[in-house]
């Protein structure tokens, strides 16, 4: 029953820490008290029905429980996104919200972040930027026949914002360390290049707008990398990394103290998600030996800081002039 132990060990990460296991169990399971504790002990087994239901609810992965070793195989937990079906992303994004909630309550918790372009979580302060976001995502996959202006029109924007705004909250209190290149922007702004030349705006001043709002973002960015910490009341850790090594995509680990995560993007936003020890070991292996080769901008190193986001800046710049003058 040991197996049976280590499940309810790592289901006990999974949950707020205000909430008890042992309330959680018995209510999603449907059991009563004494059933639950009886599991716990080991007394009982759990039923593959019970054990499927606390893994879906949960987003529990199977090769994590059964410690598969890594020669065979690498189990990844994926759920597609349609973002042309407004309830399916209104769906997605309290997901989301509700793992990001969970994993602020863990005593200990802290993310890595290689960003080949802008963290996605930084977007959720500036909706029309995240909507134009959302505008390519969609396009990509199921080619919109419609301005980005007309389709921003038709979301709904009473349920989306507030999900966003609580997103935004709920990461600022996560402690986070990001590694970034000279090109981390670049994805961003050769995409708005992109759409603003094929006439997908239908005025000017909306990809101008666009532009203004992330240069206020970069501007966030600076002030958290200024002071080493984020959040309303700065007390929450950041650090910023400058990297010279160009990578291919952006990996996401999360620790929640032993226990590791790790995140790939896929696609323009869809992500696979894996528990599997040995992949999260080689990944952190990964992102020390590219903070080893970086420079730390975050509190120190103030001119690079400064040289790094006056580039971005320069470059933010650089495009809105030739879209004013077009």
């Amino acid at each position: 029953m040991e197996e049976q132990k280590h499940f309810f060990e790592i289901l006990k990460t999974k949950i707020p820490e205000q909430y008890r296991l042992a309330d959680v169990v018995e209510e999603v399971l449907h059991l009563s008290t004494d059933a639950v504790y009886r599991r716990f002990r080991g007394d009982k087994e759990l039923t593959l029905k019970e054990l499927l239901v606390l893994c879906r609810k949960y987003n529990l992965s199977m090769d994590e429980i059964f410690s598969l070793n890594a020669n065979q195989g690498v189990l990844f937990n994926y759920a597609p996104v349609n973002f042309s079906d407004q309830g399916s992303y209104i769906a997605y994004l309290k997901r989301l919200l509700e793992t990001i909630i969970s994993f602020k309550s863990a005593p200990e918790k802290e993310v890595y972040y290689t960003a080949q372009d802008i963290p996605f979580y930084y977007f959720f302060d500036y909706t029309e930027l995240m909507f134009f976001k959302l505008y390519a995502w969609n396009d990509t996959v199921s080619r919109v026949q419609k301005s980005c202006d007309e389709f921003c029109s038709t979301l709904n924007k009473e349920s989306i914002i507030p999900l966003y705004r609580q997103m935004a909250n709920a990461y600022q209190s996560v402690p986070s360390h990001e590694i970034w290149t000279n090109r981390t922007i670049d994805t961003l702004l050769r995409l708005l290049e992109y759409y603003y030349e094929i006439g997908a705006f239908d005025k000017k001043e909306t990809v101008l707008h666009l532009l203004v709002q992330l240069s206020d973002l970069m501007d966030n960015v600076k002030k958290c990398a200024n002071k080493g910490y984020k959040g309303v009341d700065s007390t929450t850790p950041f650090s910023l990394y400058l990297c010279s090594v160009d990578f291919e995509n952006n990996f996401m680990l999360i620790k929640r103290g032993e226990q590791m995560s790790c995140t790939i993007r896929i696609f323009p936003a869809n992500s696979i998600v894996t528990e599997n020890k040995a992949l999260c070991s080689e990944t952190a292996q990964w992102i020390d030996d590219l903070i080893s080769k970086s420079i730390l901008i975050s509190g120190t190193s103030a001119k690079e800081r400064i040289r790094f986001f006056q580039a971005t800046k320069n470059k933010i710049n650089e495009l809105s002039n030739r879209i004013e003058i077009s």
